[in-house]
């Protein structure tokens, strides 16, 4: 790979616009047909034609990032290459330390180095793994423990072994045309003990400094600067998570409450009871949900410094079930369809709105609802949260959007 950097750029432009040699028909199988990825398939009942869809689809993902990895590092030399293709299909589990550790090893670093506002604050890697970097975090001000928060939050399952790896180098080698040295895929990665490091050119000319994290934070990232920003000083602070449903919000909600150590609270938790379902109060935009009584017993509670004690509502026995307290937090995450409500608004400090395409959420609904469920999620809930977005222009200017697309 020591080739000049006019060169690199222009087989980087020629690969991005498809006039680079036609490899398509090579190498998905290294991407769909890993061990951890067959085990998984078979747990998940995904079908080997399901499955060389996703090889082909990460494969195709992961030559647009090395691509990138390589327009941005024109100096990246074989062992570089590797590296990258290593933490994007293993990620960073053969080298996680615990939060504590990984905290402090990230502060020792960067004191050590100088803001850079300029470099990427993401470099993907795969659809399941990226990498942070460690100036542009420093030049955002973000915290070591949240840094070190995001490495262990969010880990994907493992899907692939050091075999698939190799085999996945070979692949976007042949792809990218260059060649590997047979012992560095051959010998050295398939060495449970062998770990890649960066050639002494790359780290000369690109001082890499980053820690590995999954992708599945990278359409989030927005919205960690804006909490741990706004989270500096002593007060609470509320953050409002809306969205579709099955658009992944408690998912989010729970990542976020283990990475800034917040309280989460759901609003599916505050419908309101059957008896005051009628059809004058469904008619409000967001009148399903009992925001009076979210209000009195979480909200303002929350914001006057209170303990916070609460009630669920149970949909199916329709009762309020007994008492809980919130655990005592600086940062709540209200999560749910009408956390944005405007009765909630002045109370809120940060709004995230989590947009997933149609067809994703449809595919969620059909794997945990009933078909009787389903069909009133159609007939009745989105219609009634889309006459909610529609009524308060949601997502709007003031709310930070996540744009995610699995």
């Amino acid at each position: 790979m020591n080739t000049s950097v006019h060169d690199k750029q222009t087989q980087y432009n020629e690969r991005q616009h498809g006039t680079g040699r036609d490899h398509s028909s090579a190498g998905w199988a290294c991407f769909g047909s890993g061990t951890a990825l067959q085990a998984g398939a078979a747990k998940y009942s995904i079908s080997q034609s399901e499955l060389k869809m996703i090889g082909k689809a990460f494969e195709q993902k992961m030559l647009e990032n090395m691509n990138h990895l390589l327009f941005l590092h024109p100096f990246m030399q074989e062992e570089d290459f590797v590296k990258a293709v290593f933490q994007g299909m293993l990620g960073n589990g053969h080298l996680l330390p615990s939060a504590d550790s990984a905290q402090k090893s990230i502060e020792q670093e960067s004191l050590k180095l100088s803001a850079d506002p300029e470099e990427p604050l993401v470099e993907p890697l795969s659809p399941l793994w990226c990498r942070l970097n460690l100036r542009r975090a420093k030049a955002e001000g973000l915290p070591s423990h949240v840094v070190a928060g995001l490495m262990h939050t969010a880990c994907p399952e493992p899907a692939y072994t050091r075999r698939d790896v190799a085999d996945a180098c070979r692949s976007l080698a042949q792809r990218m045309d260059f060649a590997l040295p047979d012992d560095l895929v051959q010998d050295r990665l398939l060495d449970d003990s062998w770990l890649p490091s960066h050639s002494e050119a790359y780290r000369s000319c690109c001082r890499p400094a980053y820690r590995v994290i999954p992708s599945a934070w990278i359409p989030c990232m927005e919205a960690v600067l804006a909490i741990s920003r706004q989270s500096e000083g002593s007060g609470r602070l509320l953050v409002t998570l809306d969205g579709p449903c099955a658009s992944g919000k408690t998912v989010l909600a729970q990542r976020l409450s283990e990475v800034f150590s917040a309280s989460v609270v759901h609003t599916d938790d505050f419908v309101i009871p059957h008896a005051r379902k009628t059809a004058e109060r469904l008619s409000i935009p967001g009148g399903n949900c009992d925001s009076e009584r979210l209000l009195e017993e979480v909200i303002l509670p929350f914001r006057q410094g209170a303990s916070v004690r609460f009630r669920r509502y149970s949909c199916s026995l329709d009762r309020l079930l007994p008492e809980e307290t919130l655990p005592c937090r600086r940062i709540l995450i209200l999560e749910g369809s009408y956390s944005s409500l405007p009765v909630f608004r002045e109370q809120t400090d940060i709004r995230l709105f989590l947009d997933t395409p149609l067809k994703i959420r449809e595919k969620r609904l059909l794997e945990r609802e009933s078909p009787e469920s389903l069909e009133r999620f159609r007939a009745l809930w989105i219609p009634l949260e889309n006459a909610y977005f529609s009524a308060y222009g949601l997502p709007d200017s003031s709310s930070i959007v996540i744009r995610t697309e699995a």
